[in-house]
Protein backbone atom coordinates (compact mmCIF):
# COMPACT_ATOMS: atom_id res chain seq x y z
CA UNK A 1 0.00 0.00 0.00
CA UNK A 2 1.76 3.63 -0.87
CA UNK A 3 1.50 6.40 1.12
CA UNK A 4 -1.22 8.88 1.07
CA UNK A 5 0.60 11.92 1.18
CA UNK A 6 3.12 13.23 -0.75
CA UNK A 7 6.12 13.68 1.25
CA UNK A 8 8.22 15.43 -1.21
CA UNK A 9 7.46 18.87 0.09
CA UNK A 10 8.30 17.64 3.76
CA UNK A 11 11.85 16.48 2.44
CA UNK A 12 12.47 19.41 1.05
CA UNK A 13 11.31 21.16 4.03
CA UNK A 14 13.40 19.06 6.18
CA UNK A 15 16.51 19.96 4.31
CA UNK A 16 15.78 23.27 4.76
CA UNK A 17 15.34 23.87 8.25
CA UNK A 18 18.68 21.24 8.88
CA UNK A 19 20.60 23.98 7.07
CA UNK A 20 19.29 27.07 8.98
CA UNK A 21 20.22 25.18 12.26
CA UNK A 22 23.95 24.55 10.51
CA UNK A 23 24.60 27.82 9.97
CA UNK A 24 22.75 29.36 13.33
CA UNK A 25 24.59 26.88 15.29
CA UNK A 26 28.02 27.82 13.64
CA UNK A 27 27.51 31.49 12.58
CA UNK A 28 25.58 33.30 15.51
CA UNK A 29 25.80 33.65 19.42
CA UNK A 30 24.97 31.00 21.67
CA UNK A 31 24.41 32.99 24.55
CA UNK A 32 21.97 35.00 22.92
CA UNK A 33 18.76 34.81 24.16
CA UNK A 34 16.59 35.57 20.95
CA UNK A 35 19.09 33.17 19.15
CA UNK A 36 18.75 30.60 21.67
CA UNK A 37 15.00 30.48 21.15
CA UNK A 38 15.01 31.03 17.27
CA UNK A 39 17.38 27.45 17.49
CA UNK A 40 14.94 25.79 19.86
CA UNK A 41 11.87 26.45 17.13
CA UNK A 42 14.24 24.98 14.58
CA UNK A 43 14.68 21.79 16.48
CA UNK A 44 11.62 21.62 16.95
CA UNK A 45 9.99 21.95 13.61
CA UNK A 46 12.70 19.61 12.36
CA UNK A 47 11.44 17.25 14.68
CA UNK A 48 7.68 17.51 13.67
CA UNK A 49 8.60 17.28 10.29
CA UNK A 50 10.45 13.71 11.05
CA UNK A 51 7.75 12.84 12.69
CA UNK A 52 5.12 13.94 9.96
CA UNK A 53 6.82 11.64 7.28
CA UNK A 54 7.15 8.58 10.07
CA UNK A 55 3.54 8.82 10.80
CA UNK A 56 2.21 9.08 7.10
CA UNK A 57 4.96 6.12 5.81
CA UNK A 58 3.90 3.93 9.20
CA UNK A 59 -0.22 4.97 9.58
CA UNK A 60 -0.39 3.07 6.07
CA UNK A 61 1.67 -0.29 7.19
CA UNK A 62 0.26 0.15 10.98
CA UNK A 63 -0.45 -3.62 10.57
CA UNK A 64 3.29 -3.70 10.88
CA UNK A 65 3.69 -2.43 13.86
CA UNK A 66 2.55 -2.94 17.38
CA UNK A 67 -0.87 -1.16 18.42
CA UNK A 68 1.00 1.23 21.26
CA UNK A 69 3.59 1.97 18.89
CA UNK A 70 1.23 3.48 16.36
CA UNK A 71 -0.72 5.51 18.88
CA UNK A 72 3.27 7.33 20.52
CA UNK A 73 3.96 7.68 17.21
CA UNK A 74 1.25 9.99 16.29
CA UNK A 75 0.90 11.39 19.61
CA UNK A 76 4.34 12.45 19.50
CA UNK A 77 3.69 13.65 16.19
CA UNK A 78 0.79 16.39 16.89
CA UNK A 79 2.81 16.74 20.01
CA UNK A 80 5.75 18.25 18.54
CA UNK A 81 3.30 20.66 16.69
CA UNK A 82 2.45 22.11 20.10
CA UNK A 83 5.70 22.06 20.86
CA UNK A 84 6.87 23.71 17.74
CA UNK A 85 4.43 27.03 18.14
CA UNK A 86 5.17 27.20 21.81
CA UNK A 87 8.75 27.91 20.73
CA UNK A 88 8.03 30.13 18.22
CA UNK A 89 5.70 31.85 21.21
CA UNK A 90 8.64 31.87 23.31
CA UNK A 91 10.84 33.51 20.35
CA UNK A 92 8.20 36.33 20.36
CA UNK A 93 8.64 36.36 24.14
CA UNK A 94 11.78 36.97 24.06
CA UNK A 95 11.32 40.56 22.31
CA UNK A 96 8.28 41.71 23.80
CA UNK A 97 8.75 40.84 27.21
CA UNK A 98 12.48 42.10 27.57
CA UNK A 99 12.01 44.92 29.71
CA UNK A 100 9.95 42.39 32.03
CA UNK A 101 10.88 41.47 35.50
CA UNK A 102 11.99 38.06 35.82
CA UNK A 103 8.59 36.79 37.73
CA UNK A 104 6.29 38.03 35.47
CA UNK A 105 8.21 36.04 32.64
CA UNK A 106 8.74 32.90 34.93
CA UNK A 107 5.07 32.85 35.79
CA UNK A 108 4.51 33.60 32.25
CA UNK A 109 6.07 30.29 31.62
CA UNK A 110 5.29 27.72 34.25
CA UNK A 111 1.55 28.45 32.97
CA UNK A 112 1.95 27.95 29.21
CA UNK A 113 4.62 25.04 30.17
CA UNK A 114 1.51 23.50 32.23
CA UNK A 115 -0.82 23.68 29.84
CA UNK A 116 1.57 21.96 27.20
CA UNK A 117 1.67 19.31 30.23
CA UNK A 118 -2.07 18.59 30.51
CA UNK A 119 -2.21 18.63 26.92
CA UNK A 120 0.76 15.71 26.78
CA UNK A 121 -2.02 13.66 29.38
CA UNK A 122 -4.68 14.11 26.52
CA UNK A 123 -2.43 12.08 23.96
CA UNK A 124 -1.74 9.47 26.34
CA UNK A 125 -5.01 9.07 27.28
CA UNK A 126 -5.95 8.91 23.73
CA UNK A 127 -4.21 5.65 23.54
CA UNK A 128 -7.14 4.24 25.60
CA UNK A 129 -9.79 5.73 24.57
CA UNK A 130 -9.58 6.93 20.78
CA UNK A 131 -11.04 10.49 21.25
CA UNK A 132 -8.88 12.50 18.80
CA UNK A 133 -7.61 9.01 16.81
CA UNK A 134 -8.00 5.46 16.73
CA UNK A 135 -7.14 2.52 14.55
CA UNK A 136 -9.60 -0.01 13.83
CA UNK A 137 -9.98 -3.50 13.56
CA UNK A 138 -8.54 -3.66 10.38
CA UNK A 139 -5.49 -1.37 11.66
CA UNK A 140 -6.52 1.64 9.66
CA UNK A 141 -6.08 5.30 10.87
CA UNK A 142 -9.13 6.72 11.29
CA UNK A 143 -10.02 10.51 12.80
CA UNK A 144 -11.77 10.36 16.64
CA UNK A 145 -14.93 11.94 17.46
CA UNK A 146 -13.26 15.07 18.59
CA UNK A 147 -10.33 15.39 16.17
CA UNK A 148 -10.70 18.41 15.61
CA UNK A 149 -9.41 19.59 18.84
CA UNK A 150 -6.06 17.47 18.88
CA UNK A 151 -4.43 20.72 16.84
CA UNK A 152 -6.25 23.05 19.48
CA UNK A 153 -2.95 24.14 21.30
CA UNK A 154 -0.91 25.00 18.62
CA UNK A 155 -3.40 27.01 16.89
CA UNK A 156 -4.09 28.72 20.80
CA UNK A 157 -0.09 28.90 21.11
CA UNK A 158 -0.12 30.44 17.78
CA UNK A 159 -2.25 32.97 18.84
CA UNK A 160 -1.54 34.00 22.23
CA UNK A 161 2.07 34.84 20.49
CA UNK A 162 0.36 36.92 17.57
CA UNK A 163 -1.65 38.80 20.86
CA UNK A 164 1.80 39.28 22.64
CA UNK A 165 3.00 40.42 19.04
CA UNK A 166 0.49 42.91 18.59
CA UNK A 167 0.68 43.85 22.39
CA UNK A 168 4.35 44.80 22.19
CA UNK A 169 4.62 45.95 18.62
CA UNK A 170 7.50 48.76 20.08
CA UNK A 171 9.83 46.19 21.17
CA UNK A 172 10.23 44.99 17.45
CA UNK A 173 12.55 46.45 14.66
CA UNK A 174 11.04 46.61 10.98
CA UNK A 175 12.85 43.44 10.29
CA UNK A 176 11.66 41.60 12.32
CA UNK A 177 7.82 42.93 12.66
CA UNK A 178 8.07 42.48 8.76
CA UNK A 179 9.80 38.92 9.36
CA UNK A 180 6.71 37.70 11.95
CA UNK A 181 3.68 38.71 9.60
CA UNK A 182 5.61 36.64 6.71
CA UNK A 183 5.74 33.70 8.79
CA UNK A 184 2.10 33.93 9.99
CA UNK A 185 1.09 34.20 6.41
CA UNK A 186 2.96 31.68 4.52
CA UNK A 187 2.49 28.96 7.91
CA UNK A 188 -1.86 30.19 7.03
CA UNK A 189 -1.66 29.95 3.28
CA UNK A 190 -0.12 26.72 2.80
CA UNK A 191 -2.24 25.11 6.10
CA UNK A 192 -5.07 26.34 4.21
CA UNK A 193 -4.17 24.89 0.70
CA UNK A 194 -3.80 21.75 2.23
CA UNK A 195 -6.95 21.55 3.75
CA UNK A 196 -8.52 22.72 0.67
CA UNK A 197 -6.78 22.55 -2.79
CA UNK A 198 -3.93 20.07 -1.97
CA UNK A 199 -5.15 17.44 0.70
CA UNK A 200 -2.70 14.80 -0.48
CA UNK A 201 0.53 16.95 -0.33
CA UNK A 202 1.96 17.98 3.78
CA UNK A 203 2.47 21.76 2.38
CA UNK A 204 2.10 22.88 6.23
CA UNK A 205 5.49 21.41 6.65
CA UNK A 206 7.03 23.15 4.07
CA UNK A 207 4.73 26.47 4.79
CA UNK A 208 6.68 25.98 8.74
CA UNK A 209 10.00 26.34 6.81
CA UNK A 210 9.94 28.67 4.69
CA UNK A 211 8.34 30.82 7.08
CA UNK A 212 11.50 30.35 9.70
CA UNK A 213 13.91 30.90 6.50
CA UNK A 214 11.81 34.70 6.94
CA UNK A 215 12.44 34.65 10.61
CA UNK A 216 16.11 33.60 10.21
CA UNK A 217 16.44 36.56 8.67
CA UNK A 218 15.69 38.82 11.11
CA UNK A 219 17.82 37.53 14.07
CA UNK A 220 20.90 39.07 15.21
CA UNK A 221 24.56 39.03 14.30
CA UNK A 222 26.44 37.02 16.25
CA UNK A 223 27.66 39.74 18.22
CA UNK A 224 24.90 41.43 18.92
CA UNK A 225 23.96 40.74 22.42
CA UNK A 226 27.25 42.31 23.49
CA UNK A 227 26.79 45.30 21.06
CA UNK A 228 23.21 46.06 23.23
CA UNK A 229 25.02 45.50 26.49
CA UNK A 230 27.29 48.00 25.82
CA UNK A 231 25.61 50.86 24.43
CA UNK A 232 24.62 52.14 27.23
CA UNK A 233 28.50 52.82 28.19
CA UNK A 234 29.24 54.32 25.36
CA UNK A 235 26.21 56.49 26.18
CA UNK A 236 27.70 57.72 28.90
CA UNK A 237 31.21 57.66 27.91
CA UNK A 238 30.59 59.83 25.33
CA UNK A 239 29.02 62.43 27.78
CA UNK A 240 31.68 62.14 30.53
CA UNK A 241 34.53 60.75 28.01
CA UNK A 242 35.90 65.27 28.20
CA UNK A 243 35.67 65.52 31.61
CA UNK A 244 37.45 61.91 32.54
CA UNK A 245 41.01 63.17 30.34
CA UNK A 246 41.06 66.75 31.89
CA UNK A 247 40.24 65.12 35.38
CA UNK A 248 43.41 62.32 34.56
CA UNK A 249 45.53 63.84 32.51
CA UNK A 250 48.40 64.58 35.46
CA UNK A 251 48.12 60.90 36.86
CA UNK A 252 48.28 59.40 33.14
CA UNK A 253 51.08 60.97 32.83
CA UNK A 254 53.02 59.35 35.60
CA UNK A 255 51.46 56.28 34.18
CA UNK A 256 52.62 56.46 30.97
CA UNK A 257 52.52 52.84 29.73
CA UNK A 258 49.35 51.94 31.47
CA UNK A 259 47.87 54.40 29.86
CA UNK A 260 48.98 53.59 26.37
CA UNK A 261 47.59 49.90 26.82
CA UNK A 262 44.19 51.54 28.78
CA UNK A 263 43.62 53.67 25.29
CA UNK A 264 44.73 50.56 22.77
CA UNK A 265 42.31 48.12 24.37
CA UNK A 266 39.51 50.36 25.25
CA UNK A 267 39.60 51.95 21.45
CA UNK A 268 39.51 48.48 20.25
CA UNK A 269 36.98 46.91 22.41
CA UNK A 270 34.61 50.61 20.67
CA UNK A 271 35.88 49.50 17.31
CA UNK A 272 34.39 45.96 17.86
CA UNK A 273 31.31 47.27 18.57
CA UNK A 274 31.16 49.42 16.02
CA UNK A 275 32.24 46.56 13.36
CA UNK A 276 29.69 44.50 14.75
CA UNK A 277 26.76 46.52 14.01
CA UNK A 278 27.24 44.64 10.78
CA UNK A 279 28.72 40.60 10.21
CA UNK A 280 30.38 41.94 6.74
CA UNK A 281 32.11 44.77 8.24
CA UNK A 282 33.55 42.82 11.32
CA UNK A 283 37.38 43.41 11.53
CA UNK A 284 37.08 46.19 9.13
CA UNK A 285 38.18 48.83 12.05
CA UNK A 286 41.76 47.08 12.87
CA UNK A 287 42.29 46.38 9.12
CA UNK A 288 41.86 50.29 8.21
CA UNK A 289 43.88 50.94 11.29
CA UNK A 290 46.86 49.09 10.38
CA UNK A 291 47.32 50.17 6.78
CA UNK A 292 46.66 53.56 8.13
CA UNK A 293 50.08 53.07 9.89
CA UNK A 294 51.70 51.39 7.04
CA UNK A 295 50.82 54.35 4.59
CA UNK A 296 52.17 56.64 7.57
CA UNK A 297 55.36 55.22 7.65
CA UNK A 298 55.56 55.30 4.43
CA UNK A 299 55.26 58.82 4.61
CA UNK A 300 57.55 59.37 7.57
CA UNK A 301 55.46 59.77 10.42
CA UNK A 302 57.07 58.41 13.44
CA UNK A 303 55.72 58.03 17.27
CA UNK A 304 53.36 59.37 18.96
CA UNK A 305 52.03 61.16 15.79
CA UNK A 306 51.89 57.01 14.45
CA UNK A 307 50.66 55.64 17.45
CA UNK A 308 47.67 58.21 17.18
CA UNK A 309 47.06 58.12 13.49
CA UNK A 310 46.36 54.31 13.96
CA UNK A 311 44.06 55.37 17.13
CA UNK A 312 42.45 57.54 14.82
CA UNK A 313 42.15 54.45 12.14
CA UNK A 314 40.45 52.48 14.78
CA UNK A 315 37.80 54.66 15.49
CA UNK A 316 37.15 56.55 12.01
CA UNK A 317 33.43 54.82 11.77
CA UNK A 318 32.19 55.18 14.70
CA UNK A 319 29.22 57.53 14.20
CA UNK A 320 27.85 54.31 12.84
CA UNK A 321 26.59 52.96 15.91
CA UNK A 322 24.18 56.47 15.00
CA UNK A 323 23.31 54.22 12.04
CA UNK A 324 19.88 51.45 11.97
CA UNK A 325 20.92 48.33 11.78
CA UNK A 326 18.87 47.29 8.78
CA UNK A 327 20.58 50.37 6.71
CA UNK A 328 23.84 49.21 7.05
CA UNK A 329 22.99 45.67 6.52
CA UNK A 330 20.43 45.97 3.63
CA UNK A 331 21.45 43.99 0.50
CA UNK A 332 20.22 46.28 -2.11
CA UNK A 333 20.61 49.66 -3.58
CA UNK A 334 19.62 51.89 -0.88
CA UNK A 335 17.27 54.81 -1.80
CA UNK A 336 18.09 58.59 -1.49
CA UNK A 337 16.93 59.12 1.88
CA UNK A 338 19.04 56.06 3.39
CA UNK A 339 22.31 57.07 1.62
CA UNK A 340 21.95 60.04 3.09
CA UNK A 341 21.71 58.25 6.48
CA UNK A 342 24.71 56.39 5.66
CA UNK A 343 26.41 59.60 5.01
CA UNK A 344 25.54 61.04 8.21
CA UNK A 345 28.11 58.89 10.19
CA UNK A 346 31.22 61.30 9.21
CA UNK A 347 29.81 64.11 11.03
CA UNK A 348 28.16 62.08 13.44
CA UNK A 349 31.38 59.98 14.48
CA UNK A 350 32.96 64.01 14.52
CA UNK A 351 30.53 65.57 16.95
CA UNK A 352 30.79 62.59 19.28
CA UNK A 353 34.72 62.73 19.31
CA UNK A 354 35.12 66.74 19.14
CA UNK A 355 35.48 66.52 22.70
CA UNK A 356 38.72 64.52 22.94
CA UNK A 357 40.73 67.97 23.28
CA UNK A 358 43.91 65.82 24.08
CA UNK A 359 43.51 63.94 20.40
CA UNK A 360 41.93 66.34 17.78
CA UNK A 361 43.00 64.10 15.04
CA UNK A 362 40.48 61.68 16.02
CA UNK A 363 37.40 63.99 15.84
CA UNK A 364 39.38 65.05 12.25
CA UNK A 365 39.60 61.82 10.87
CA UNK A 366 36.34 60.71 11.63
CA UNK A 367 34.88 63.65 10.31
CA UNK A 368 36.63 63.99 6.79
CA UNK A 369 37.61 60.36 5.90
CA UNK A 370 34.78 60.37 3.56
CA UNK A 371 36.15 63.90 1.61
CA UNK A 372 37.22 64.00 -1.81
CA UNK A 373 40.73 65.71 -2.73
CA UNK A 374 38.74 67.38 -5.51
CA UNK A 375 36.35 68.43 -3.16
CA UNK A 376 33.45 66.67 -3.99
CA UNK A 377 33.37 64.74 -1.05
CA UNK A 378 30.98 65.28 2.24
CA UNK A 379 30.33 66.35 4.95
CA UNK A 380 31.78 69.37 4.17
CA UNK A 381 33.00 69.01 0.97
CA UNK A 382 36.87 69.95 1.27
CA UNK A 383 39.65 69.70 -0.82
CA UNK A 384 43.17 69.25 -1.51
CA UNK A 385 45.37 70.10 1.41
CA UNK A 386 42.47 71.83 3.30
CA UNK A 387 41.42 68.05 4.02
CA UNK A 388 43.28 67.07 7.60
CA UNK A 389 46.50 65.06 6.63
CA UNK A 390 45.75 62.01 8.54
CA UNK A 391 41.94 61.65 7.15
CA UNK A 392 43.62 61.88 3.65
CA UNK A 393 45.55 58.55 4.66
CA UNK A 394 42.45 56.70 6.09
CA UNK A 395 40.59 57.51 3.36
CA UNK A 396 42.86 55.21 1.14
CA UNK A 397 43.01 53.05 3.71
CA UNK A 398 39.25 52.65 4.31
CA UNK A 399 38.53 52.32 0.32
CA UNK A 400 41.06 49.79 0.19
CA UNK A 401 39.35 47.29 3.06
CA UNK A 402 35.76 47.97 1.62
CA UNK A 403 36.98 47.00 -2.08
CA UNK A 404 38.31 44.10 -0.75
CA UNK A 405 35.68 42.41 1.47
CA UNK A 406 32.97 40.71 0.93
CA UNK A 407 29.81 43.17 0.79
CA UNK A 408 26.19 42.28 1.60
CA UNK A 409 25.87 43.25 -2.34
CA UNK A 410 28.60 42.25 -3.53
CA UNK A 411 31.73 39.53 -3.47
CA UNK A 412 35.63 41.16 -2.74
CA UNK A 413 37.32 42.43 -5.22
CA UNK A 414 40.82 41.51 -5.92
CA UNK A 415 43.96 42.88 -4.80
CA UNK A 416 44.80 43.79 -8.32
CA UNK A 417 41.77 45.73 -9.17
CA UNK A 418 41.39 47.17 -5.79
CA UNK A 419 44.90 48.91 -6.62
CA UNK A 420 43.89 49.69 -9.94
CA UNK A 421 40.94 51.79 -8.42
CA UNK A 422 42.92 53.46 -6.15
CA UNK A 423 45.69 54.35 -8.71
CA UNK A 424 42.81 55.81 -11.29
CA UNK A 425 41.21 57.83 -8.71
CA UNK A 426 44.42 59.47 -7.74
CA UNK A 427 44.11 63.29 -8.11
CA UNK A 428 40.39 63.20 -7.57
CA UNK A 429 39.09 61.12 -4.78
CA UNK A 430 42.46 60.85 -3.02
CA UNK A 431 45.41 62.89 -2.19
CA UNK A 432 48.36 61.31 -5.13
CA UNK A 433 51.17 61.87 -2.17
CA UNK A 434 49.09 59.34 -0.19
CA UNK A 435 48.27 56.95 -3.53
CA UNK A 436 52.35 56.79 -3.90
CA UNK A 437 52.69 56.53 -0.01
CA UNK A 438 50.20 53.38 -0.40
CA UNK A 439 51.32 51.70 -3.52
CA UNK A 440 54.93 52.08 -1.98
CA UNK A 441 53.37 49.91 0.98
CA UNK A 442 51.78 47.28 -0.89
CA UNK A 443 54.81 46.48 -2.73
CA UNK A 444 57.06 45.75 0.48
CA UNK A 445 54.78 41.96 -0.13
CA UNK A 446 54.63 39.64 -2.65
CA UNK A 447 50.67 38.61 -2.20
CA UNK A 448 47.74 40.64 -0.84
CA UNK A 449 48.51 43.81 1.42
CA UNK A 450 45.48 42.51 3.06
CA UNK A 451 46.85 38.71 4.38
CA UNK A 452 49.49 41.22 6.25
CA UNK A 453 47.56 43.79 8.55
CA UNK A 454 48.53 42.46 11.56
CA UNK A 455 52.21 42.55 10.89
CA UNK A 456 51.29 46.45 10.04
CA UNK A 457 49.83 46.96 13.80
CA UNK A 458 52.67 45.14 15.81
CA UNK A 459 53.92 47.23 18.63
CA UNK A 460 52.26 50.29 17.84
CA UNK A 461 52.54 51.15 21.84
CA UNK A 462 56.13 51.22 21.77
CA UNK A 463 56.84 52.89 18.68
CA UNK A 464 56.87 56.68 20.13
CA UNK A 465 59.79 59.30 20.31
CA UNK A 466 61.31 59.26 23.87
Amino acid sequence: MGFSYNISFSIAAAVLILTLILVVTVHYSATNIVNKRFRLFLYGALAMIALDIATVATNDHASNFPSWFNYFLNGLYFFSGALVALFFLYYCISYALKDASPQKRKKFYIINLSILGAYALTLLLNGFFGFYFFFDSTNGYSHGPVYIMVNALCIFYLVESAAVFIAHKRNFNRRQIISIVVFYTVFLVSFVLQLTAFPGILLSDFGTAVGALFVFFSIETPDYAKLISTLDELNELKASLEIQVASRTEELKEEKHSYEALTLETLSSLARVIDAKDHYTVGHSFRVASYSKGIGEELGIKGSALEKLYFAGLIHDVGKIGIKEEILTKPGKLTNAEFEAIKAHSALGGDILKGIHEFPVFEAVARSHHERYDGTGYPDKKAGENIPFEARIVSIADSYDAMTSDRSYRKALSDEVALKEIRENSGTQFDPQMVEAFIRLCSRFHDSLRNHYNELAEDITHNRDE
